[in-house]
């Protein structure tokens, strides 16, 4: 999405960084290159809103690190989240690692069986078409972090919705839905409880 959708930026305020780029920075820091294994995927983001204690609302962006093992086919095999990184909007600095094997947010496995595979159904297309709406649902969340850090209506609901239920990982929902249940709620609707965790 374009600047000018953005509103106007406080002088002295940095300019926030975009979710793509975060995402790309992330795998390029120390502590994710310490904590992570090689093949981890970072999951859908979780903003959070923040403040405003020093005058300024802050918007954050909540990771999670999740297996993959790579299919002889192509794809790969997707397990449960193992950890969250939590990344300040603004600065792209982590604010936060959780590990989730000591936090247990829910049973654990018996045994590393996945949860379901990348790609899924939802989307078929070319790798291209992929990208393509992968791009647009992370300028998307630009914007929806715009919105909740100057707290205004967020203009995009249905199709950042849209995109999200597309490109989210089924096997994952469930695991997304147990960290950020009412951001999930908001954009997915109400779970109908099956699946794990």
């Amino acid at each position: 999405m374009s600047d000018e959708n953005r509103g106007p930026v406080k002088p002295g305020a940095p300019t926030p960084v975009p979710a793509a780029e975060l995402l790309e920075r992330l795998r390029r820091m120390p502590l994710f290159r310490q904590l992570a294994p090689m093949e981890c995927g970072i999951g859908w983001p979780m903003p959070l809103r923040i403040g405003p204690d020093s005058g300024a609302t802050r918007v954050c962006l909540r990771l999670p690190l999740f297996g993959m093992r790579p299919l002889s086919g192509g794809g790969a095999e997707l397990f449960a989240p193992f950890a969250t990184v939590t990344l300040d909007r603004a600065t792209a600095r982590p604010m936060e690692y959780v590990d989730l094997r000591l936090t247990r947010p829910w049973p654990l496995p018996n045994g590393a069986e996945p949860v379901g595979t990348f790609p899924h159904e939802a989307v078929d297309g070319t790798v291209g078409d992929y990208r393509a709406a992968r791009r647009e649902l992370l300028a998307l969340y630009d914007d929806l972090c715009d919105s909740l850090a100057a707290r205004t209506r967020f203009e995009h609901r249905d199709r950042f919705a849209a995109l999200l239920r597309r490109l989210l990982e089924p096997g994952l929902e469930p695991y997304y839905r147990a960290l950020g249940p009412d951001f999930y709620a908001h954009f997915l609707g109400r779970s109908d409880g099956s699946g794990a965790p």
